[in-house]
């Protein structure tokens, strides 16, 4: 269960039947490989980072949220409230959910840096919760005890070497994965010249203990890659991701298929299939599965991203790592939804007046799938 993570979970009813719309097949762009890889020491021996340790020049200049990418604001004519905003609980509970446990977590001023927006983000294990925010990650036993931090997130990259040393980029993402019993985490690093290349750093857990060794590994992209999202799936770790040209201008949306078994016995090369979708798409999130039951044996992996009006667009992936540059991505279908609007709003919070910041022109992560064996 999920129960202490901080993501949303939203139940998508699927209509098939649309008109006007052609299937398409995607083929990979290119299959990279790390430009680094180790495995590291393990994280409880490993000296913490502190941002007094950490080049944070880039940040005298001014990194404003990119724009300049397709708009999606939903049905412009939409007035008033939502029509299917949910208001109440499901009805089958016999009783209101019980929380177990609820402690403080990483401030995002625990890096001395205060990052807007603080990208607040964690994954829960049997044993443990791991959460990133933004520069920073802690990891804490299931009493809220902190095991170790809050420090730097490029701790869990401390002595993997290359230019991305020093850097402390943020945009993380930390996964459990369940079926495995280990950990992924993530940061870019944009290092300091905007023509590139920038880099995506990921580390695999070794075992299922985050405080011990971690597989790490380094892949370079052309472009900036922006707004990273994960999700596991038995075939592979997916990630998609915004491109930046130069870091500024908006190419297209990216799909990064990883080749998981080979991350989890830690090999050196481990791929990437990689697809380069154009400028009409933003914002793919990948399918991340929960539960004791994987999803069905063969089957693909789902994209899903808001489209123009009100409607959802869904691909799928093909992954054959036997032969990686035969996989493809399919622009499957588009999927119409209740009339909604992405303009105007506004999210409310218990106990004070302070509203949270959206990004209502893209789905929140995470694009949850649970197989329950008859559907």
């Amino acid at each position: 269960m999920k129960s202490l993570s901080s993501f949303f979970l939203a139940f998508i009813f699927l209509a098939f039947i649309h008109t006007g719309f052609t299937q398409e097949t995607i083929k990979p762009a290119k299959i990279m490989k790390p430009v680094h890889a180790d495995k590291s020491a393990p994280l409880r021996s490993i000296k913490p980072v502190t941002y007094d340790d950490t080049d944070m020049s880039w940040k005298k200049r001014e990194i404003p949220n990119k724009f300049g990418i397709p708009e999606v604001v939903g049905d412009p004519d939409l007035k008033g409230p939502d029509p299917v905003l949910q208001n109440t609980g499901s009805g089958y509970r016999a009783s209101e959910p019980e929380i177990l446990q609820n402690f403080g977590g990483v401030r995002n001023s625990d890096n001395d840096y205060n990052v807007i927006p603080p990208d607040t983000d964690g994954d829960v294990g049997p044993d443990h919760y791991f959460q990133m925010v933004n520069l920073s990650f802690a990891v804490y036993d299931k009493e809220g005890n902190e095991l170790y931090g809050p420090v730097n997130n490029s701790t869990l990259w401390s002595g993997f070497t290359g230019p991305w040393t020093g850097q402390n980029d943020g945009d993380p993402i930390i996964l459990y994965d369940e079926q495995a019993d280990r950990w992924i985490a993530s940061q870019f690093a944009l290092v300091t010249n905007s023509a590139g290349p920038y880099y995506e750093l990921i580390a695999v857990s070794a075992t299922g203990d985050p405080l011990g060794e971690w597989y790490r590994y380094a892949y370079e992209f052309e472009h900036m890659p922006d707004y990273p999202k994960f999700g596991v799936w038995p075939d592979a770790y997916y990630f998609t991701i915004n491109q930046f040209a130069n870091g500024a201008s908006f190419t297209g949306a990216g799909v990064c298929a990883v080749n998981r078994e080979a991350m989890l016995e830690g090999e050196e090369d481990a791929e990437i299939v990689f697809f380069d979708l154009n400028s009409s798409f933003i914002s793919l999130l990948p399918s991340d599965f929960d539960g004791p039951t994987p999803p069905p044996e063969g089957s693909p992996a789902y994209m899903v991203s808001l489209g123009s009006g009100s409607q959802l667009r869904l691909w799928i992936s093909e992954i054959n790592w036997e032969d990686p540059s035969s996989s493809s991505l399919v622009y499957d279908q588009i999927i119409p939804v209740e009339s909604f609007s992405a303009s105007g709003i506004t999210i409310r919070q218990p106990g004070t007046s302070q509203q949270l910041a959206t990004l209502a022109n893209r789905l929140m992560f995470r694009l949850q799938y649970r197989n329950f064996d008859d559907y």
